[in-house]
């Protein structure tokens, strides 16, 4: 029974939100048992030898900040790249990789002028995985960055990227047109942890909070990636207050002028991640600004002077939807 907004919060967030726990621990001991035969694929020389301890979880899944329904897992498969060599077409943006020692799985792989083509990798790894107990189907993925795998025993996708290391520590992976692009998720896990816990564990539960909003109010206007970026932004000069409602009144404001302005990826890679129109960025933050003028109404009927809770409850309602819990319900 919701008879304060933060007992509503919390209830909302439990039923709506976040991923149930013991989904979550069967969806991480699924992904460690995918590795695992994607391991023995290797071994049987289905695919290319793995480069051991260097195949890492990436993703909202692996960031904790994934929300309902879990849909997929990422994972990046990394390959050996031993007697390889990449090069830079364009720094950030285009790498290509050639071998010199003539590995047969590798050679098998390459194009007419010697360079590993990302495509024929996806496509031998798409092809391997149907020899994985409980397989279904495979795809590869719409971005052609990823191959998709579906098993018989779990609802949700797991989108596998192949992947190279660098000696200069950084990753390439797919680019979609059959060569190779430069990442490094392990910056973006290192960030997110260290404002975590900067704001006292605080962080996480405020962006799955706030991706719910997203998914309501701005769809897929922008990717998770951007919208987690500007959070983090924001948390990063400005600490949370440990109110939710107040935090979340705050971010709203934030997101109503952020958006209209660059949002650079904190790697350095891919630069500004905001490519949206002028029309769709006045849109988008006329929408967060709408809200944060409900939050804000919300915030001072919860006050003791005019300890409003039923309106209160009933514009955060309008904020976060029908899902979010009715005054005493």
């Amino acid at each position: 029974m919701a008879y304060t907004v933060n007992a509503a919060f919390a209830q909302f967030i439990q039923d709506e939100v976040e991923l149930d726990k013991m989904q979550t621990k069967t969806a991480r001991n699924s992904r460690d048992w995918l590795l695992s035969n994607i391991e023995n694929l290797a071994q049987n020389k289905k695919i290319p030898r793995l480069y051991g301890g260097k195949s890492i979880n990436h993703g909202s899944f692996a960031r904790n900040t994934k929300i309902r329904p879990l849909d997929d897992i990422d994972l990046m498969v990394c390959y050996s790249g031993t007697g390889g060599v990449y090069h830079i077409v364009e720094e950030n943006e285009c790498y290509t990789i050639s071998f010199s020692n003539g590995i047969q799985v590798l050679s098998n792989l390459c194009d007419e002028q010697g360079m590993l083509n990302s495509r024929k990798v996806i496509e031998n790894l798409k092809g391997a995985l149907a020899d994985i107990s409980g397989y279904a189907k495979a795809d590869i993925h719409r971005n052609q960055e990823a191959a998709t795998l579906q098993l018989t025993s779990y609802p949700w996708n797991f989108d596998i990227v192949p992947c190279f290391i660098t000696t200069s520590d950084f990753y390439l992976i797919p680019d979609g047109k059959g060569n190779w692009k430069k990442t490094d998720p392990r910056i973006d896990q290192q960030r997110i942890t260290k404002i975590n816990q900067t704001n006292n564990g605080q962080l996480l539960g405020l962006i799955r909070l706030m991706k719910y909003w997203k998914k309501k109010k701005w769809g897929n206007r922008i990717s998770s990636y951007m919208f987690e970026t500007m959070i983090l932004d924001y948390v990063a000069c400005h600490s949370l207050s440990g109110c939710i409602s107040q935090d979340v009144c705050s971010l709203l404001a934030y997101l109503s002028n952020a958006i209209k302005k660059p949002v650079y990826d904190y790697k350095n890679i891919q630069g500004n991640l905001n490519n949206l129109s002028i029309a769709d960025k006045n849109e988008l933050a006329a929408i967060a600004k709408n809200d944060w003028t409900l939050a804000f109404q919300a915030i001072i009927r919860n006050t003791d002077r005019f300890e409003n809770i039923s309106t209160a409850i009933s514009l955060w309602k309008k904020i976060f939807g029908d899902k979010f819990p009715n005054y005493g319900k």
